[in-house]
Parts: C-alpha cells; structure tokens; sequence
C-alpha cells in the first residue's frame, strides 16, 4: 500500500462505509418511528381506559354495596329464623331457656 490509497480510499471502502452508516441510520428511524407510533397509540388507549373502565369499576362498586346492605341482613335474619324453626323456640324463649 501507497500513501496514495491511504488518502483516496477506492470505490468498494466508500460503498461498504456508506452501507454501514445508512444501515445505523435507517435502525435510528425505525426506533424513532416505533416510539412515535408507541407515543400516539398510548395516550388515547389511556384515555379510553380511564373514560371507560374507571366508571364501569365504580358503577360496579356502587352496586354490590348496595346488593350487600340488601342481602346481608337478609341472609342473616333467614337463617337464625331457620335455627329457630329448628329448635321450635322463639328468640324470646330462646333467651330464657338458656342451654
């Protein structure tokens, strides 16, 4: 080798050099591009999440406390009647006759 070819790299050197450059270039943008489309996507599926899942939790929410003050002492009552029924006693003799 010359000091010649050290100065005027051939044609080959120029094309492989700009092959590898243009390549980290074109990943640059590709990354780019998926963040931007990551950056407008998320955004509206948030919203949309908050819009609709939030009121939908808390509508649900509001409901079964209102089926649990409904059925609670419904569920309780029936069943210390059963115990009484089962007994044959009152909750008033049942008090007295303690066992």
């Amino acid at each position: 080798m010359s000091a010649t070819n050290d100065i005027h790299p051939s044609g080959v050197e120029i094309t492989e050099e700009a092959i590898e450059v243009t390549g980290g270039g074109l990943r640059i943008v590709e990354i780019g591009a998926a963040a931007l489309l990551g950056l407008l996507l998320c955004p509206p599926l948030l919203i949309l999440a908050v819009i609709v899942a939030v009121p939908a939790i808390a509508i649900g929410a509001v409901v079964a406390a209102a089926f649990a003050a409904v059925a609670g002492p419904t569920w309780l009552l029936r069943r210390v009647r059963a115990h009484h029924r089962e007994h044959g006693s009152t909750l008033f003799l049942h008090r007295l006759l303690r066992r």
